[in-house]
């Protein structure tokens, strides 16, 4: 896919963002991929903002005009490096029940994050593209607004997972 291709469907998505509610703006730069950052504001009960930033990746792919499109969803920073064992195994805990993308935990930023890829296919109708995008952000931000909570009380407040999961702040296996 073409770099003005790529570009278009971020400023597009930017616009259908800031339409419904979110701060969105195309961020570009000479010498790295144009990335599209957006805030959610206040998701779940902790009412916390969340950014999301999406980006092509540059890579080879079987098409020209595919594009590897990462999104990057930013829960909370400065984590307790405390409560690290019980984040990581939240974030495995919550895996097993999102429906797109991962939940991970950067020890050495105290970083919660979201992180899903998609491949984008650049020969179908720019509308079609902006509507695959915007369905995979609106199940990012459910996965979100399902765990944000439980992970906001394991992080922050060491609640064991265990008893995260008796108080329904995860759902049960």
């Amino acid at each position: 896919m073409k770099t003005e291709q790529q570009n278009r469907i971020l400023t597009c998505m930017a616009d259908v963002l800031n339409q419904n509610g979110f701060r969105a703006e195309v961020m570009q730069s000479e010498n790295a991929p144009t990335l599209l950052r957006c805030e959610a504001m206040r998701q779940g009960k902790v009412a916390k903002d969340v950014v999301i930033e999406c980006c092509f990746i540059p890579m080879q792919l079987p098409e020209e005009d595919m594009g590897l499109l990462q999104f990057f969803v930013t829960l909370f920073q400065n984590a307790p490096e405390t409560n690290a064992a019980q984040t990581r195994k939240a974030c495995a805990y919550c895996n097993d029940f999102c429906a797109l993308g991962s939940f991970g935990y950067f020890e050495g930023a105290g970083q919660i994050y979201l992180k899903h890829n998609t491949l984008l296919d650049g020969s179908l109708e720019l509308e079609k593209i902006i509507t695959f995008v915007a369905d995979n952000i609106s199940v990012l931000l459910a996965a979100v607004t399902r765990f944000i909570d439980g992970l906001a009380a394991v992080s922050f407040s060491g609640m064991p997972l265990d008893s995260v999961i008796d108080q329904e702040l995860f759902p049960k296996l």
